[in-house]
Formats: C-alpha cells, sequence, structure tokens
C-alpha cells in the first residue's frame, strides 16, 4: 500500500504538461537540481523542446586572463534571476593573448581562428582569416539560408602585427564567416574616421536590426554595416551633453547608449535610448549616485575610467574591471512596456578571485542542452556550484 495521504498534495498525481508548466517557472540553477529529482523531470527538462522564461534572460559572462599564467585563468557567469554567480570549468584554450567573447560564444583571433559555445567548450578551427588579427570586434548574427548552423560571424577591425610592430596605417577588410562552408568573404573595411581606434579596446559594437553598429567608445563616431548589402553608413558623431566615455547596446527593440557624464550635478552614469533612422537621444535613466560610488574607489582621481557596460535583452551591466575593486558590477532592467529602468547592486564574485590582467565581458542567453552534456562530461552541474 502507498504511504502518501490523499488528503494532502501529490505532484506525482499532475499531468506530463501540468509537470512541464511548472518546472518552466523554474530559474537555470533550479532546473539543473531538479532535472536529478527523477527520470521524468529530467527528461522533460532536457528535452530540445522544453521552454522557459529563465532561459530568454541573458547571462552575465566575465573571463579573467592571467598574462603569464593560464592556471589564474578564470571564468565566471552571473544568472540574473537567481541573483547568482557561478564559477565555470577551466576554458584549455583560453591562454591566448587573442581571447574574445561574443552572443554566446567564445573565440581565439590569432594564430589561428577558433570558436567554442559557451558552456559547451568544443573548439572548432576554421579556415584562416585573410588579415590575422587582435582585439577586433565581433559578432554573431542569424543566417537566413535553411538548414545548417543557422548563424555566421562578423568580424570588424582589430589591429595586426607586421615586423612585431603594430600596424596602425592598415585598415582591416571586414570578414564575414560561413561556418557551413568554413569559408570568409571579404568586405569593405571600416570608414577612416575609425583608423585611429579600430579595436575592441576602443570601440564598442551592436547588433540591431540587420546591422552590425560600431561605435567609438571616446570619440562617440558611429557607423553601422548593412549585414545584406555589405556597405557602411556614413559616419556620425553622437555625443550627449557632458559624455565622457560611452558604450553602445541593443536592448530588445532600441538602441541604447549607456555612459559616464560629467554634468552640473557632478558625475553621473546615464542610460539614452537612440532613434536608429536620426541618430537622436533622449534620457532614460540615470544610475543611482550610491550605486555609481559603490562600484569605484572615491580617493582616486580617475575612478570612472575603468568602468565598461555590456548589456542584452532587457538587461544592462556596468562593472569595473580594476582587481583592486574585486570587480563590482551592477545591472538595470529596462521595462520598455512601462518606461521604467530599475538598477541594483550584483552580488561579490565567488573567493577565491584572481588578479587578472585582461578580462572579457559579454551577455548571451544560456543553452539547457549545453549544460547537460557539460554536466556529462566534466561534472558542470558541480563547477557551477562550487
Amino acid at each position: 500500500m502507498s504511504d502518501h495521504n490523499p488528503k494532502e498534495p501529490n505532484i506525482n498525481a499532475l499531468s506530463v504538461d501540468l509537470t512541464e508548466l511548472i518546472l518552466s517557472s523554474l530559474p537555470i540553477p533550479s532546473l539543473i537540481r531538479a532535472s536529478s529529482v527523477c527520470k521524468l523531470w529530467h527528461s522533460l527538462i532536457s528535452s530540445p523542446n522544453f521552454t522557459s522564461p529563465s532561459l530568454t534572460h541573458p547571462w552575465f559572462f566575465l573571463f579573467g586572463l592571467h598574462n603569464t599564467s593560464s592556471r589564474n585563468n578564470q571564468s565566471f557567469a552571473f544568472d540574473p534571476l537567481s541573483n547568482t554567480w557561478f564559477r565555470l570549468p577551466h576554458l584549455d584554450d583560453s591562454s591566448s593573448s587573442s581571447f574574445l567573447g561574443s552572443n554566446g560564444f567564445f573565440f581565439t583571433t590569432t594564430p589561428k581562428f577558433s570558436y567554442t559555445p559557451v558552456l559547451k567548450y568544443t573548439w572548432r578551427f576554421t579556415s584562416p582569416l585573410k588579415y590575422s588579427r587582435i582585439n577586433p570586434l565581433l559578432g554573431v548574427f542569424p543566417d537566413g539560408s535553411s538548414g545548417g548552423y543557422g548563424f555566421k560571424f562578423i568580424v570588424v577591425g582589430g589591429v595586426r602585427f607586421i615586423g612585431g610592430l603594430v600596424d596602425m596605417e592598415d585598415r582591416l577588410a571586414v570578414e564575414i564567416y560561413d561556418p557551413n562552408r568554413d569559408s570568409w568573404e571579404l568586405c569593405p573595411a571600416l570608414p577612416a574616421d575609425f583608423r585611429w581606434g579600430n579595436s575592441s579596446q576602443s570601440l564598442s559594437s551592436a547588433l540591431f536590426k540587420g546591422k552590425f553598429y560600431v561605435f567609438g567608445i571616446y570619440s562617440c563616431f558611429v557607423s553601422s554595416f548593412d549585414l545584406e548589402n555589405h556597405v557602411w553608413s556614413e559616419v556620425q558623431t553622437l555625443r550627449p551633453p557632458g559624455v565622457i566615455f560611452s558604450f553602445l547596446i541593443s536592448c530588445n527593440d532600441m538602441l541604447v547608449l549607456a555612459g559616464m557624464c560629467n554634468s552640473p550635478r557632478g558625475p553621473s552614469f546615464n542610460l539614452w535610448k537612440i532613434d536608429e533612422r536620426t541618430m537622436e537621444f533622449s534620457e532614460i535613466s540615470i544610475m543611482p549616485q550610491s550605486l555609481l560610488y559603490s562600484l569605484v574607489d572615491s580617493e582616486e582621481d580617475d575612478k570612472f575610467a575603468s568602468l565598461k557596460c555590456v548589456g542584452m535583452g532587457n538587461l544592462i551591466y556596468v562593472f569595473n574591471e580594476e582587481y583592486h575593486q574585486k570587480y563590482p558590477a551592477c545591472l538595470c532592467e529596462i521595462n520598455a512596456d512601462k518606461g521604467k529602468c530599475s538598477w541594483r547592486r550584483v552580488p561579490q564574485l565567488p573567493s577565491p578571485v584572481n588578479k587578472f590582467h585582461k578580462v572579457i565581458s559579454f551577455c548571451s542567453t544560456v543553452s539547457l542542452t549545453h549544460i547537460f552534456r557539460q554536466q556529462e562530461n566534466a561534472g558542470m552541474a558541480q563547477a557551477m556550484y562550487d
């Protein structure tokens, strides 16, 4: 006889559809735990057809590179729904100085171009770039052709070495990679206005409505590359009053400029909505002063210079890439329907945190399929909760 009391609720009595609906409301870390409860739950959650709102909330990835010992490299991922950081497994190919991340992938650009989806860690080498380079901008955009991988990569700008020296004069051609053909297509180079700042250290980028936008963090020059017609738009200047430096971000159905300002009220970190047709801007939010100063050391003269910004979906992350601050971060959630923005502090990274000489950061949605595969191959779940 069953020990179950018929007067008490029994989850096993629920239909499969209702069970799946309940599971779909859980954040990803809870889904991983729930998948080990029983075979039914595991089969539901690990199914490629399983959908959940939590899978549409982009995670914040932060990867730290140490320039002398790859053993000191560390990678972390932040889940905004559970408000939790996770320590990720070590990346074997992460010692390269050309290591980058973008839109759900890790990349190396020299000496060979390679890529792997985040949380999957199966590196694939491509045919060589026409122009090998370091610190380019990288984008991942959907491929409209039927079948195959369903995406392409775009590589813009960057610098290359000739005889051990950086070639500052070479405006490297845009290259687009098709994984179905394992081939690179040469396209027109960045406009000449970006010549003296054409690497990812001085540029930010945003994929929006079939265009790859390139924006000068300090110059405030902006131009877009049409991914279908392969032409650049006229270079314009996008500089709200008082801006010191800023980043262009694609957020759902709008372009957002996020930047540090000097105003009569004092330093502030502002967000503006950008009209992509006219490049006109309108302010949508200002980070609370207490939150802004929690990201920096108030004793430093250039305390805001190390702030960086990334975003995706309806989330924008602002963080300090300096080690002595332990890489503090905050996020802003944009509710376009209500016209409101809500700011909050992101918890500290899980200790211990090493000293990094380069920090790679980006946002990406997360695939449960990749998590389960990594869990089977390398103990992903244990790594996430250590």
